[in-house]
């Protein structure tokens, strides 16, 4: 292992997973724990990561776990054949290799020839993931001559068991200029080599499609596919600009962060730095000038199919006590999953693999009165769960309770961000978002918004977990931070330009 695969570790190694097809054509699941080297197969090699292929080089390139952000990067060592990241052969940098690539969930890597849409016989195709797991199961399917339909509904050629695939999801027809994919006015898309189609396109051996939560492997003349279950969301908001009045005013500036799966963020900002303005462009009601990047699609030029994915809870739903729990989340399908795209038989098939999922399965012909309030919490994070929303935004959902019930709104929100979804939260009483047996703090991530006193936009103060914001800070609570940067007339310090400028200076703007 050369200096470039060696990390002190300063955050915990995120576990990911590569997905190999190489000469001996069948899919391969390798887990990525940290920094590991990919290289040909032969009776020296030392690489971590070795693949049957003859144009693959001895030491190809360098799959890099940075500790300082949390991301996983790819370089290539200026191997003879190069490295293909979705499509795009990465370029030389010096005598050491490439650029090293962020890599992001769902990149395809390829080591092939230039010609992509007609492989070489030993080329590799390696997709990067935050949510295969190692006993993923694999199938396959002929692709028959004439068109082949695709889709949840048990009439298609390739019936899917996923029920965020459309009843119709795609066509694929077999002609003899070769394969044509299209996609049948689908709620979700399609992507195919990680980018977005619309209508038909052209697809070749070692093409990979996604359809929902199913991926596709084209190999010859065969489909080979799993399902993932439901995916996890990784977001990535970078929102340059976000002006109201024909651009005559900006109210938000250089905003930049990722967040993962299992995140549960507190969004903290004085009066004007920008927090609602913030939580409309994340959902898209108020598009900024950047990107909104969810699962690698962006929210603003794919909004139709991306909507239901990112929500605002307003609320928690108020839960008749006498109805029974299987009811109440049939209730909230009726809701979540309209009848024109979901039967009642799909319905019932989701509300029991959610209850599945968050334990309460024996709870079912139980009335919600019935219930120990530590059960009556499982519910509720079930009722936000029915639906396929990966992330979900809350504007005070605490506003107006007493200090028992925010607790409890906080622990049924983090239990919702276990459930691999990201969770965001404006609250004012956020040290009450506590676990109650071991007081630790329940977000994982602090989003600080200031106003700049310069240009009296909101601007990026903090992103980071809660114990460094305290220590950024220099605080004690997570609510003092706004005693720090809100102005003397609002009873603060007004240090919101010096916390600007010290995130800039500190990290340049990037992930703390």
């Amino acid at each position: 292992m050369d200096e470039r695969t060696q990390s002190v570790s300063m955050v915990e190694t995120k576990p990911a997973t590569l997905l190999i097809v190489d000469s001996r054509r069948q899919p391969m699941i390798i887990p990525l724990n940290g920094s590991m080297s990919l290289g040909r197969d032969y009776p020296e090699a030392k690489t971590h990561i070795r693949v049957k292929s003859s144009i693959t080089g001895r030491r190809q390139g360098e799959f890099i776990f940075n500790p300082a952000d949390g991301n996983y990067y790819y370089i290539d060592n200026n191997s003879t054949n190069g490295t293909y990241v979705n499509g795009v052969k990465l370029p030389y940098f010096n005598e050491r290799g490439t650029r090293a690539h962020r890599l992001s969930d769902g990149d395809i890597l390829r080591i092939d020839r230039r010609t992509l849409n007609d492989p070489h016989p030993e080329s590799v195709l390696i997709i990067f993931s935050l949510s295969f797991s190692l006993d993923q199961k694999w199938m396959s399917a002929a692709i028959p001559p004439g068109d082949m339909t695709i889709g949840r509904g048990h009439q298609n050629a390739l019936p899917l068991e996923d029920l965020a695939a459309s009843r119709n999801h795609a066509l694929l027809r077999n002609t003899p200029q070769g394969l044509l994919l299209y996609d049948c006015n689908s709620t979700n898309g399609i992507r195919v080599n990680n980018i977005p189609i619309t209508g038909g396109v052209h697809i070749y051996d070692h093409d990979v499609f996604r359809i929902a939560n199913t991926i596709f492997i084209v190999l010859g003349n065969t489909l080979v596919y799993n399902y993932l279950g439901e995916r996890s969301g990784t977001l990535s908001v970078h929102i340059k600009r976000k002006t109201v009045n024909m651009g005559r005013k900006t109210l938000l500036r250089d905003i930049k962060f990722d967040a993962d799966n299992g995140e549960f963020i507190l969004i903290l900002g004085g009066s004007g730095a920008g927090k609602t303005t913030l939580v409309n462009a994340i959902l898209g009601d108020g598009k900024a000038e950047g990107e909104v990047i969810l699962d690698g699609q962006n929210l603003y030029t794919n909004f139709k199919t991306m909507k239901s994915q990112i929500g605002l809870v307003p609320q928690f739903l108020n839960l008749r006590v006498n109805d029974k729990v299987k009811q109440t989340l049939m209730d909230i399908a009726d809701i979540k999953l309209p009848g024109s795209s979901y039967s009642r038989e799909e319905k019932l098939k989701r509300v029991d693999a959610i209850m599945d999922k968050v334990g309460i399965t024996n709870l079912q012909n139980h009335l919600l009165r019935q219930l120990s309030g530590g059960q009556k919490k499982k519910v509720s994070v079930a009722a936000q769960l029915v639906g396929f929303q990966k992330v979900f935004i809350c504007d005070e959902p605490d506003s107006g309770l007493d200090a028992a019930s925010r607790m409890q709104q906080m622990e049924i929100l983090k239990e919702i961000a276990d459930n691999g979804k990201i969770v965001m939260v404006i609250s004012h009483e956020p040290d009450d978002a506590v676990d109650e047996k071991t007081r630790k703090i329940l977000f994982t991530k602090v989003i600080v918004l200031a106003r700049s006193s310069t240009d009296l936009c909101g601007r990026l103060a903090f992103y980071g977990s809660p114990e460094m914001a305290l220590s950024y800070f220099g605080v004690n609570r997570l609510q003092d931070i706004m005693l720090e940067i809100n102005p003397p007339h609002e009873g603060g310090r007004g240090r919101a330009d010096h916390y600007i400028e010290k995130y800039i200076n500190t990290i340049g703007g990037g992930q703390v």
